[in-house]
């Protein structure tokens, strides 16, 4: 073993470590992959090969899919998720079959890399089994877990079958239908679960051929940002249940949907009246990664829900529980594409001596950046 590999394994290491720290009973980690362009791919093939980071960190990729080749997906027809305690064996039993997702991110994020038809294939059967078997309901949050199925479908499209590839925008219709209301029609206060449903309209405009969907989306996005975004960086999420958590989980749908728009850095800074914006609320969590300053979550929180998870034993809805800064790495990391600044700070919560790459989606931020 090299030196350079030695590093890389420890970065694994604490990246594997990290997940198991954070990792929720009743819940799982779904990586988010994003559809990228066909020149924005051979950037990213040729980054791979002539960055040791970059290719490390695929290499590393690459080995985790071989035993996923073999496997057969098990899709839900429906999802028992959202609203329940984690604890709950409903929602135990679909967290089981969700890892699906994970494992249909994994074959993907390769394939867009090696180009390989046996991994594209085995993305179709998991497309093809979810979309043949859930029956969407316009839950954002429970069908947010289907993101992967959307984004690999904007890659593979082209090698479905017109029968299997019809059906599939039937169904994406029928989802989109259910959202698109809600983005456009919903009152009272707006919650990071508004900002999902966003992310879900979206991507379900870019795979249904529906123009409309997707500029309903970043009209959903300004109205976001004008009525939760506040002027200082807080949010209403941050108000409401007292907790970075659901303060950081909010932006993120924004910043992918920054993310997929021409012109990314626009909607990344882009201010209300009142002066809130994405910039400011991700700018509000940085004193709390660096550790400069601490909070105790959950305290004042007006969500039964949340109190039920206490009351239920699971650490992470401790009430006064402090906030650990590495729980903003993910946002930061997806932040990082627009605010190079971020960068040095995203390295060290990655806890690896690495100079450019601490993860595949700062090699992502790279290759999406103009």
């Amino acid at each position: 073993m090299n030196g350079r590999t030695g590093v890389y394994l420890l970065v694994l290491a604490l990246v594997l470590l990290y997940s198991a720290a954070w990792a929720k009973v009743g819940d799982l980690e779904i990586r988010e992959i994003l559809p990228l362009q066909a020149e924005q791919r051979v950037k990213l093939v040729g980054l791979v090969q002539e960055d040791a980071e970059a290719r490390e960190l695929f290499e590393l990729r690459k080995a985790a899919v071989t035993g996923l080749l073999e496997k057969e997906p098990r899709p839900l027809k429906v999802i028992h998720y959202e609203g329940l305690v984690n604890t709950d064996p409903r929602r135990l039993e679909t967290v089981q079959h969700l890892q699906d997702m994970d494992d249909l991110a994994a074959l993907f994020e390769v394939w867009q890399v090696t180009g390989e038809e046996r991994l594209a294939e085995r993305c179709r059967r998991y497309i093809l089994a979810w979309t043949g078997s859930y029956i969407p309901t316009g839950n954002d949050v429970n069908e947010n877990k289907l993101s992967p199925v959307l984004v690999a479908w904007l890659g593979l499209k082209e090698g479905f079958s017109k029968e299997d590839a019809e059906r599939i925008r039937t169904w994406m219709e029928e989802m989109g239908g259910k959202h698109a209301p809600v983005v456009r029609e919903k009152q009272g206060e707006l919650t990071n679960r508004y900002t999902k449903s966003l992310r879900l309209l979206y991507l379900l405009g870019e795979g249904a051929g529906r123009e409309e969907w997707k500029e309903l989306a970043f009209v959903g996005f300004q109205r976001f940002v004008t009525e939760s975004l506040r002027a200082e960086g807080g949010s209403a999420d941050l108000e409401r249940r007292d907790t970075l958590t659901y303060h950081c989980s909010g932006l993120r749908p924004l910043l992918s949907l920054a993310l997929l728009a021409p012109k990314g850095e626009a909607w990344f800074g882009w201010e209300s009246p009142q002066g809130g914006s994405v910039k400011k609320s991700v700018e509000y969590v940085i004193p709390y990664a660096q550790g400069t300053k601490t909070r105790k979550e959950w305290v004042n929180s007006v969500v039964e829900l949340d109190r039920k998870r206490a009351a239920a034993g699971l650490e992470e809805y401790r009430i006064g529980r402090l906030f650990e800064p590495v729980q903003a790495l993910p946002m930061l990391e997806e932040a990082s594409r627009f605010d190079q600044e971020l960068v040095e700070l995203v390295l060290k919560l990655q806890g690896g001596k690495v100079r450019r790459f601490g993860s595949w989606r700062m090699v992502l931020n790279e290759v999406m950046r103009n």
